[in-house]
């Protein structure tokens, strides 16, 4: 087996820094390969180029998609389409243009570079999250998408890419499909641990594995599953077998079972992919199997063997996400035995891909084309292998037939073209999904519970911009600034109810749309947060100017974030060290189990849509925006149900306090045993000033205070004094100090589920560099790196001084994150800094406020008022300075300023 990873074949960002490749394809004639990555830019390279037998390695980028590109698959056959799936919740299909002049096609071309030219003729819009994965039919008849709206839509190429099916029978984001080369079932793999199985007939369930992944605890960005070239099985990622990582076989038989597993990896698996290619071994034939995933090595298996066939370990520095195969014609293997017959590509998160050639010697010889059509034959497939139709019959629809068929658009050929055409789409998008939710909603009886009121008659004299704005789709100008983005909490709801729309006795009102089983599976809370505001050229009007605006809208009209709110499930779960809560929502309300601290259930009227607890208190969040809280002891009501503004879409618990994030994007902190607000509705729009920044972390302080990460690597923590948000973390800040967080070299390499346990714990036990670190490791998760590291440039005496400045900081940061043992920490390191230093003014700036008032002669003793503080954190401030003091008395320069403080801390100690 040969390896190799071409320096040359990366994605860049707008700073030229390489980001993560999310995919990878082959062509079906093996001359290109296709990559898709966070740059959200689609790149086609020669495969030729990839071995070393070229010099001109690419052929085209595709540069229509707003967002990552999450997902690249060429179709069967000619490979005459390439279907793209981004996180801006657009397909696109492009088309090979074979006579088109490049050179002739302008700055605004749809590709930068090279030699083909592709152009995206259809724009399928329907899915209300990310593209993860999408896979075509055997025959091209259909293409399955899949997504974080934890739906798999179905679209029918020969009626103009008409959506035929809606399959939403999974309660977790759904991260992978692949279709049975028979034709005639649809596997997908989600987060809620089951393997779904579908038949293509009817696009009705047909089973639903889930023991191979009922002990997984592995979060991973990916679920891609593939099916074997013959029919027999299917390969899933993200398996389990007690604690170890698996990728488990599940075969085409009675009951579907899965009592077959790749055991190896040492790390979760994101993918496996089959070689669409059965080989001899022996006098059997095989197929081979393919699996990579966090462990950074990808290991390749043939379905006749126990073990490996071959394993490369270490392969890459990051998680690998996607995989891609290509077997060449047996006629054009050669005859002999280190003749290659197959290529295998992976990409990885650090942003490369790797290239691996295995030879006859290896794998085999090809099956033949016949017999390997004989085999699916023997699973009810009618046609002839390696006959698969193309979409030739697209470019034999009328005009009528595809301007009138669901879903699919005919789209310009430039880049604003295309992205005009996205923001007229949304709002059909929105009304076609809330359609269908209506629709699919299931008959309740009377007390059913209600959802979100929609927006009222009373309210039908808003501005349109606040009453009509559809779900928002991410847009580049050409200076390649967002001005749209979209807005992600967990999974995200099917309905498009304006989440600014305000409450009315006159709204309309009807069941939630849930999915329910006789046994549900639990829906953890630990979803990645990923929170991005939308921004607009000019501020939203606020609704204070319009005539008989009810005030309670004031809030929701004038945040400059909305975010969408998380539907009802028939399960969600909140387990955590100190409280276990389990919600289980039905047609009559919500009933809440907690087996801790202690066993109790309660019973509230409507479909809960959010969920924490802590060892003290249960917060529970309904549908028609009311805010319940329960004693974590006893089940027993700690207040009444109280209204909120906007629907709530994130909670959190610590002690008696309680985090409350709403649709308006506004963030509120209650004491639940004292019946007060902490924190009154706060926006965290200052925080997202740059379009391209998003919130991905959101926890409570021990003392009810706030902290929130953001992808640009900055942390923040809000003070009730001030009324602001404090930064308490900035890669950008104190380069040249010597306690300057990075991303640790030793920690695995983040992914999307890292982020839900924020903040980490630091090395050292430190939370407030747990803290720092946690949102650097989020910073190179966004392909922005590690900022440079200034310290080299600097005489000693700048680094010392830099350094102090840092630790000042840090102190300052410890107490604004209510952090104990770091504000002591960083006081003790700041004092050897400080004696180190010598400088005396600075020394006595913090004695002297560590000493308080008691310092200057009569002024009143110091109280719990507006003025001096006697504890920093908890921590009192004249217990850190007395161990100030015995550290700066090492530098004798500073022994007259230490006996002065020492004698009036001691006279203070005897009084």
């Amino acid at each position: 087996m040969r390896i190799s990873k071409p320096a040359w074949l990366h994605h860049d960002a707008d700073k030229k820094t390489a980001t993560a490749i999310f995919s990878v394809d082959f062509h079906p004639d093996g001359q290109r390969l296709a990559t898709g990555g966070m740059d959200g830019k689609v790149r086609l390279w020669r495969t030729d180029a990839l071995r070393g037998g070229s010099d001109e390695p690419r052929l085209a980028t595709l540069a229509a998609h707003t967002g990552a590109v999450l997902c690249v698959r060429f179709s069967h056959g000619r490979g005459q389409f390439l279907a793209t799936g981004s996180d801006d919740m657009v397909v696109l299909v492009w088309e090979l243009d074979r006579g088109a002049d490049y050179a002739g096609l302008g700055a605004g071309s749809l590709g930068d570079a090279g030699s083909e030219v592709w152009r995206p003729t259809r724009r399928l819009t329907g899915h209300a999250s990310d593209v993860c994965d999408m896979a075509w039919s055997p025959q091209n008849r259909y293409l399955a998408t899949c997504g974080l709206d934890n739906r798999v839509l179905v679209w029918d190429a020969r009626r103009g890419f008409a959506r035929v099916a809606t399959l939403d029978a999974h309660t977790g984001f759904v991260k992978g499909v692949t279709f049975d080369p028979a034709g005639k079932y649809l596997a997908s793999q989600s987060d809620d641990k089951t393997l779904r199985i579908w038949r293509t007939s009817d696009w009705a369930p047909a089973a639903t594995v889930d023991a191979p992944f009922a002990d997984n605890i592995f979060s991973t960005y990916f679920r891609r599953p593939s099916w074997a070239p013959d029919g027999s099985c299917v390969a899933a990622a993200n398996a389990a077998n007690g604690r170890v990582p698996v990728a488990t076989v599940v075969r085409r038989a009675a009951g579907w079972p899965a009592d077959t597993s790749f055991v190896g990896h040492h790390a979760a698996i994101e993918c496996v992919r089959f070689s669409p290619r059965v080989f001899r071994v022996g006098d059997a034939s095989a197929c081979v199997c393919a699996a990579a995933g966090q462990d950074r090595g990808v290991s390749v298996w043939l379905t006749s063997q126990p073990v490996p066939l071959a394993a490369a370990t270490g392969l890459f520095a990051g998680s690998v996400f996607d995989l891609a195969w290509h077997s060449p014609e047996p006629a054009s293997c050669g005859a002999g035995d280190d003749a290659v017959v197959a290529l295998l590509a992976a990409c990885s998160f650090d942003g490369s891909v790797a290239l691996l050639e295995l030879t006859r010697a290896e794998l085999g010889a090809p099956v033949p084309a016949a017999e390997q059509g004989a085999m699916l034959a023997a699973h009810g497939c009618t046609r002839a292998y390696a006959a698969a139709a193309t979409l030739a019959d697209l470019h034999e629809l009328s005009d009528d037939d595809a301007a009138g068929s669901q879903g699919g658009h005919v789209i310009a050929e430039t880049v604003e073209q295309v992205q005009l055409e996205g923001l007229k789409a949304s709002a059909e998008q929105s009304k076609s999904i809330a359609e269908e939710s209506k629709a699919e909603q299931p008959q309740a009886p009377a007390e059913a519970p209600e959802p979100i009121a929609e927006e009222s008659k009373a309210s039908a004299e808003e501005p349109k911009a606040l009453t009509d704005t559809p779900m928002p789709v991410p847009v580049r100008t050409k200076d390649g600034r967002k001005r749209v983005a979209p807005v992600f909490v967990r999974p995200l709801g099917r309905t498009a109810q304006n989440s600014n729309s305000t409450s009315s006795a006159h709204s309309r009102s009807s069941a939630p749309a849930m999915t329910v089983s006789a046994d549900p599976p639990r829906l953890p809370l630990d979803a990645p947060l990923w929170i991005e505001a939308r921004t607009d050229d000019k501020d939203p009007p606020l609704l204070a100017t319009v005539a008989d605006a009810p005030a309670l809208a004031q809030p929701i009209a004038a945040a400059r974030m909305r975010l969408h709110v998380p539907r009802a499930v028939a399960q969600l779960a909140s387990d955590g060290p100190h409280a276990s809560v389990v919600a289980y929502n039905g047609a009559r309300g919500v009933r809440l189990a907690c087996a801790q601290p202690a066993g109790w259930t309660a019973h509230l009227p409507g479909a809960c849509t959010c969920l924490a607890a802590s060892a003290q208190v249960a917060a529970v969040a309904l549908a028609d925006r009311t805010l319940h809280w329960l004693d974590a002891q006893s089940g027993a009501r700690l207040q009444p149900p109280l209204a909120l503004d906007a629907p709530a879409v994130l909670l959190r618990c610590e002690r008696a306090w309680c985090l409350a994030l709403d649709a308006a994007g506004l963030l509120s902190v209650y004491d639940t045993q004292a019946a007060r607000a902490l924190i009154d509705h706060v926006s965290l729009a200052p925080l997202l000033a740059k379009p391209d920044t998003a919130v991905t972390g959101v926890m409570l302080t021990r003392r009810g205070g706030c902290v929130v990460q953001c992808s640009d690597g900055r942390a923040h923590a809000y003070h009730r004094g001030l009324r602001a948000w404090l930064r308490v973390a900035d890669p950008h800040a104190h380069a040249a100090s010597d306690f300057r967080v990075h991303a640790s070299a030793n920690a695995p390499v983040a992914t999307a589920g890292d982020f839900a346990a924020f903040p980490r714990t630091h090395a050292a036990g430190s939370q407030l560099e747990g803290i720092q670190e946690s949102a650097a490791l989020q910073r190179q998760r966004c392909g922005r790196g590690e900022p440079e590291d200034g310290s080299a440039r600097v005489s000693a005496a700048a680094r010392l001084a830099a350094t102090v400045d840092h630790l000042e900081q840090q102190l300052l940061a410890a107490a604004a994150i209510d952090s104990a043992d770091d504000v002591v920490r960083f006081a003790d390191l700041l004092a050897r800094r400080l004696a180190q230093l010598g400088d005396s003014r600075r020394a006595a700036h913090w004695l002297g406020a560590l000493l308080g008032p008691a310092l200057v002669p009569g002024l009143a003793p110091a109280d719990d008022g507006d003025g001096w503080q006697p504890c920093l954190a908890g921590v009192p401030k004249r217990q850190l300075l007395r161990r100030m003091l015995g550290i700066l008395a090492t530098n004798r320069h500073l022994q007259a300023l230490v006996s002065e403080y020492l004698g009036v801390l001691d006279g203070l100690v005897t009084a």
